[in-house]
């Protein structure tokens, strides 16, 4: 074959420009429509089908072009017109201006397209795009350097104020607070922040005036894109003016207004209290309630009382004095008769004088924790984050209100929380526990050192490190009595190591080591309810069942439980049980929930699913073997439907397991039973004292004397006995073996 002649020929009948011109006019077809489909919410397949035809139509295009010739007569056959009667020079010249005209018309688009739609998309990116800000404490450059308190209310109302932008992500009070006093590279501040720009700034005062400097500084490039100064009489009103006109020139630097009408600006903050004095005591409150240290929050009630005494007008002030009071019951020493009225009294105070306040909203969650009422704590929480939602604190106590229905948007919460303040210890402690919680050990594992890193001095920092070595998927007792003990030996008070020291000494039978820590918490903290946990907990580990039942009924007289409540309803079936008066089991059972002994119940109310299993034990007890089936089956069913992966013992969930060991139970397959308990022990290392309370379980104790359980529970026993030898070696190289243990 003559190639030179056929690209003579395929030049000569004008294919090339066919192609050409197709190719531009179809590139430009394309990118029309690609363009328009979506402003004119055109279906899917509109946009692939215009591209296919135009690939379709090009090889078609060449064909034509080579087979046939535009004349004056219309289309012909190429072949059937001689060489001297050809136009396919004049046909030509028509394509050259055809692929002219197609080539300026793809320029225009492509102009259109780069040049304003570009534009649009930059604006629209700025427009959906979140800025993101932290705000360092100022610092006191007065020559008395005792100004720390003021600049630091002034860093803190400008982080208030830019947190209510929506569009705006501000990192938390404590991460900012924690680079306080410190030159660090604001580069890595930025990086450990994870924000974009950085607002700094200082405090000189010289008499009754005061000089505040303020820089916006861009952390990529260490640019600073605004700094003004502002000369001021000293006064609170000015305080918060000079606080409005540095947050409003931030959001117009970093362009926030853009998300907005243009003449419209970010609302000014409510001045919280004109009295210097009172919010620089509000200021050493909140820094005192940081690390959950008992002192330290006893200290803080002083400050906010303070504070509130100085004005009485301060809802921010009773606010967080509700806190700190909810703080004290979980982790010092408070009245459980005086303190609801405590959070009550002052969240209330705080709403009267405001009741846009997230901060009180969060705090009335508190009071009707207490009164257990969780519903009504939960909407409480609702409304503190519907309106405080860049409140790292707010979103946290928010999904700690939230229940396993609502698992996806509690862990949406957490990790909001830890995005806003990411050096929080209390914020990490709960992402690290909601991590577990979804079986990312390695995850949890990482923050929980992160927190003992950065919060050395947090009440709990070394808890969920130890909580984890106990429990599965490690069950390692020994090193976590171990880690405890060391622990102990540094804070010989602190409320949360005391707690855990107990439990940890009773998972290897080190009964009095728990005695020794349950004597330092009714010395330090007979009010908490740590104190009175452990103290029935050693009860049951010493089988004192009497005395528990006898000291039972002063303990719901103290919390407020009643008959009736669900609270107390499975203590009472235990109760019943020890006493082997079933009768009596059922008639509580008939007179406050009846509920249960419906013919119409399908599931557990109160989803309490084990109370089904021991109503089943109970009327078998008392004869009432046809009722007793209809609660096994209830319960089987329940437990069933759910099941994720068929009853599979290597991949269930440990509660799913827990359930499934309780529905063999109830018809005496010792076998199944036993090779579930041998599951979660063994393979799953769920170890903590499981078989200890197991004794006293009235669903399995219904097997405990087969030959299948006692096999496994010699098993058990001298696995225990191992790490319990390791403990006791420890305790002997500190000098805190009794000799008469040995």
């Amino acid at each position: 074959m003559n190639f030179k002649k056929l690209i003579e020929e395929l030049k000569r009948r004008n294919v090339f420009k066919v192609a050409t011109a197709y190719a531009i006019a179809g590139w430009l077809i394309i990118q029309v429509v690609t363009s328009i489909s979506e402003p004119l919410s055109l279906p899917d397949w509109f946009d692939t089908s215009i591209i296919l035809l135009v690939f379709i139509g090009f090889p078609i295009a060449l064909l034509i072009a080579w087979a046939f010739e535009l004349t004056s007569d219309g289309l012909r056959k190429t072949k059937e017109i001689e060489v001297t009667d050809s136009v396919s020079a004049s046909t030509g010249k028509k394509l050259n201006r055809v692929i002219i005209a197609v080539l300026s018309m793809a320029v225009i688009f492509l102009l259109i397209n780069r040049v304003f739609y570009a534009q649009s998309n930059s604006e629209n990116s700025e427009a959906s795009g979140m800025a993101s800000i932290a705000v360092l404490p100022f610092a006191d450059m007065s020559p008395e350097g005792d100004q720390e308190y003021f600049s630091d209310g002034l860093s803190e109302e400008l982080l208030n104020v830019l947190a209510k932008v929506k569009e705006m992500k501000v990192a938390g009070r404590t991460s900012s607070f924690k680079f306080k006093g410190k030159n660090e590279d604001l580069k890595a501040v930025g990086a450990e922040l994870g924000v974009e720009h950085i607002l700094e700034g200082s405090v000189r005062k010289a008499g009754d005036r005061i000089r505040i400097t303020a820089q916006l500084i861009k952390v990529d490039d260490g640019f600073h894109m605004w700094s003004e100064t502002y000369d001021r009489d000293y006064s609170a009103e000015n305080l918060f003016e000079v606080q409005d006109e540095i947050s409003q020139q931030v959001l117009e630097e970093l362009k926030v207004k853009l998300l907005k009408p243009k003449n419209e600006n970010v609302t000014a903050a409510k001045i919280p209290t004109k009295n210097t004095k009172a919010y620089e005591a509000y200021l050493k409150g909140n820094q005192l309630l940081l690390n959950r240290k008992s002192v330290e929050i006893e200290e803080a009630i002083e400050h906010f009382k303070e504070a509130v005494a100085l004005d009485d007008k301060f809802a921010l002030g009773y606010a967080r004095l509700a806190i700190a009071y909810s703080h004290l019951f979980i982790y010092g020493n408070i009245d459980i008769k005086k303190v609801p009225d405590l959070i009550r009294d002052n969240a209330d105070r705080a709403l009267l004088l405001d009741n846009t306040l997230g901060t009180a909203y969060a705090a009335l969650s508190n009071y009707y924790d207490l009164k257990l009422e969780p519903e009504k704590s939960k909407e409480a929480n609702k409304k503190a984050y519907e309106l405080e939602p860049n409140n790292s604190e707010i979103a946290m106590w928010y999904a700690n209100s939230l229940g396993v229905e609502d698992a996806k948007l509690r862990t949406e919460l957490y990790e909001k929380a830890y995005e806003i303040d990411p050096l929080a210890p209390v914020v990490i402690t709960n992402l690290a526990n909601d991590l577990l919680r979804n079986d990312k050990v390695a995850e949890a594992e990482a923050m929980a050192k992160k927190n003992v890193e950065l919060n050395p001095n947090y009440s709990g920092v070394n808890n969920l490190l130890i909580g984890m070595l106990r429990s599965p998927p490690n069950g390692k007792l020994d090193e976590a009595f171990i880690s405890t003990y060391k622990a102990y030996q540094k804070q010989p008070n602190n409320l949360q190591i005391l707690g855990l020291l107990a439990s940890t000494s009773l998972d290897l039978d080190l009964l009095f080591i728990s005695k020794e820590a349950e004597e330092k918490l009714t010395k330090l903290y007979p009010e908490n309810q740590s104190t009175t946990s452990i103290h029935f907990e050693n009860y049951t580990y010493e089988k004192n069942y009497e005395q528990i039942f006898k000291e039972m009924d002063a303990v719901y007289e103290k919390f407020g439980i009643v008959n009736g409540s669900e609270l107390k309803l499975m203590a009472q079936l235990q109760r019943y049980d020890y006493n082997k008066d079933y009768a009596g089991a059922v008639s509580y059972i008939e007179k406050y929930h009846p509920i249960y002994v419906s013919d119409t119940i399908t599931v557990a109310p109160y989803k309490l699913d084990v109370v089904l299993a021991y109503l089943s034990v109970i009327y078998s007890k008392v004869g009432e073997d046809e009722i007793s089936e209809r609660f096994t089956k209830i319960y089987t069913e329940n437990i069933k439907s759910k099941l994720k992966f068929e009853g599979a013992l290597d991949k269930e969930e440990i509660s799913t397991l827990f359930s499934l060991a309780y529905c063999a139970a109830l018809i005496k397959d010792a076998e199944t039973t036993t090779k579930i308990l041998d599951e979660l022990y063994f393979n799953r290392k769920s170890k903590t004292r499981m078989y200890v309370y197991q004794d006293v379980d009235m669903v399995l104790r219904q097997i405990q004397d087969s030959k299948e359980y006692l096999d496994l529970r010699e098993r058990v026993t001298t696995d225990l006995s191992n790490m319990r030898l390791k403990a006791k070696e420890f305790l002997k190289s500190q000098g805190k073996w009794p000799a008469e243990n040995n």
